[in-house]
Parts: structure tokens; C-alpha cells; sequence
């Protein structure tokens, strides 16, 4: 036997045992993990990995939708290792890769749609993306108040993570300027098709999935004022209720941050349409002292599966829900 046999053999055995603790000692919580695309050439989660993670979930883990988590945490009886899988965004593998995966172990995920993508094809940050690694120029002249050299695969990619982080942070309206003027410098053409049609929402709600809305434009909700941040949720909930014929109950928050990307005015306006729950980004376990409305979201990341286990057994041993006053 080999090192990397031997290792790969402790681990195993070490996650069986943690899993056996954290089963026995961590009653009616539930971690809600968070994922994005599958299987995008931005350096992500390949499809092998997210099957094999989700079947690995299904074998060690009880998987629930979200509609359970939030009806078996006011009876107080949520199975142990309770675990529910959440999508933002609504790109178009939610539909070609992920649901597939999802039915075919009989997992129930919820979908949360930036409605905006079904019109245009895409989001603000694809239109980013697009732009350099489309452009034929390799200088960025003049954005963040300087030239920035794209001339490498690797200054590109810097370039966007760069750009992203700056306009993510902007208003809408300074968002689409910034955006404008980045394709008008580059002069490339930025349109796409990566994102869910009406068709596939209604198909992935009829494959037993639930959906949700993740506001319209996807803006940070501290960045717009109360009239406009309220607009963004009401047009995506109404967009997706006439996809779906049902009421839109579930809501995620764009980058999700209690505190610094949304409050509790936010907060005040989703209970006032009818919003029963809603997921942030702050790591945590959903207990029944949490605040239905600031969920906790967390995903270990690690590609080895024993060691993704052994995090996820640990969040469950380590955190605790906070509630937001």
C-alpha cells in the first residue's frame, strides 16, 4: 500500500467515525449548502465532481428539499445530518446538468432565479467576462482610473476578478455604465445564451424542484434605496410566478452578506410579499432559534470527497445559527 492509499484510507475511517459522533450528538439542524454553475470553464466543479458529491450526500447524509427543512424544524423533529441543496443564479445547466443529477438520486434542490438572464442570456458578470476574454486588444485603458494589460491568459483573469469585485459593489445604474463603457473599449461583442429559459424553469419546477427568486438584476440590496430594492424583488417573484403558476415563497440574497449586502428593511419587505424564507450567505446551521429570513448557507469546497465530508461533519459540530436583530 502506497502513501497516498494509506492516507486516503485513514481519512475514510476518520470521516465514518466523525459522521457517528456528529449523528449521534447534533439534533434537529440542518446545513443548507450552496452551489452555483457545473461544469464552466471558470475554473469550478466539473460535472463528475458534483455527481459524485450528491451521491456521496445520499449515501451518508439525509438530503431534504426545503420545503421539509422548514416544516420538520416547527415540528422539532429534523432528521440527523440533515442537509438541503441550494442553486443561485439560474444558469442553463440548473437544467442539462444539475436537475438530472439531482432526479436521478431523488434529491430535491431549490433554484433561485436572477430573472433578468431569462431576457438577456446572461448576467452582468458574463458580460465582463465576455468582453476580455473576447477583445482582440490586450490594454484596458482608462477603467478604475488606469490602463490594465491583458495581454496574457493570466492578466485577463486577474483583470476580471479585478473588475468583478469593483462593479459588484456599484449601484445597478453605475453597474451598467461601468459595464457599457468596459464594452465600448474593448469593442467586442459581449451577448450569450447561458442562462434558463422559461421552458426549462417550468421543467425543472415539474421535476419536483423548488424555485425561488434572486431578485431581478441581482444588485447588492444595500446599494439600491428601499423603493428600487423593493422593485427588484416584486419583478423577479411576479416574473417567475407566471413561469411556475405558483406563488413564489422562497428568496435568496445576491451575495447574501447580513449586514453589508442586505438588512433588515430587506428583510421587512419580503415578509410584506409573502416571502417565507430566505437564504443568506453567512455560514451557520439552521436551527429552530434561527431567523427564518437570514438563512445560513455554507459548502465545503474540497474535491476530495472523504475530506468534504469530514468539513461538512464539522460545520455541523462547530456552528451555530445566529439569529440578526
Amino acid at each position: 500500500m502506497n502513501l497516498t492509499s494509506a492516507k486516503n484510507k485513514i481519512e475514510d475511517w476518520f470521516f465514518q467515525c466523525y459522521r457517528m459522533v456528529v449523528a449521534n450528538s447534533e439534533k434537529n439542524k440542518a446545513t443548507v449548502l450552496n452551489f452555483h454553475r457545473v461544469n464552466h470553464d471558470d475554473g469550478g466543479m466539473d460535472v463528475d465532481e458534483f455527481r459524485r458529491k450528491m451521491m456521496f450526500l445520499k449515501s451518508h447524509f439525509n438530503v431534504i428539499s426545503l420545503p421539509e427543512m422548514m416544516q420538520l424544524i416547527t415540528e422539532k423533529i429534523l432528521p440527523p445530518l440533515s442537509v438541503v441543496i441550494t442553486v443561485d443564479d439560474g444558469y442553463e445547466d440548473s437544467y442539462s446538468v444539475i436537475t438530472p443529477i439531482l432526479d436521478e438520486l431523488n434529491i430535491k434542490g431549490a433554484f433561485f432565479i436572477t430573472t433578468i438572464g431569462i431576457e438577456q442570456g446572461l448576467l452582468w458578470n458574463d458580460k465582463i467576462f465576455n468582453a476580455i476574454h473576447r477583445t482582440s486588444k490586450t490594454t484596458i485603458e482608462g477603467v478604475l482610473n488606469r490602463d490594465q494589460s491583458i495581454a496574457t491568459k493570466e492578466q485577463r483573469k486577474l483583470a476580471y476578478q479585478e473588475l468583478h469585485l469593483a462593479y459588484k459593489f456599484m449601484s445597478l445604474v453605475e453597474r451598467e455604465e461601468s459595464i457599457a463603457q468596459l464594452i465600448s473599449i474593448l469593442d467586442v461583442d459581449v451577448s450569450d445564451n447561458v442562462f434558463l429559459s422559461k421552458n426549462k424553469i417550468a421543467a425543472i419546477k415539474s421535476a419536483g424542484m423548488t424555485i425561488g427568486s434572486h431578485t431581478h438584476q441581482h444588485p447588492i440590496l444595500t446599494m439600491e434605496n428601499d423603493d428600487d430594492a423593493l422593485q427588484e424583488i416584486i419583478k423577479s417573484q411576479k416574473i417567475l410566478e407566471s413561469i411556475t403558476n405558483n406563488n413564489i415563497q422562497y428568496f435568496a440574497y445576491p451575495n447574501g452578506k447580513f449586514g453589508r449586502d442586505f438588512n433588515n428593511n430587506h428583510k421587512e419587505m419580503l415578509t410584506t410579499l409573502g416571502i417565507s424564507c430566505a437564504l443568506a450567505t453567512d455560514w451557520g446551521c439552521f436551527t429552530e432559534d434561527s431567523d427564518v429570513l437570514a438563512i445560513p448557507r455554507y459548502t465545503p469546497w474540497d474535491k476530495d470527497i472523504a475530506r468534504f465530508g469530514i468539513r461538512l461533519c464539522h460545520h455541523f459540530n462547530k456552528h451555530k445559527a445566529q439569529g440578526h436583530e
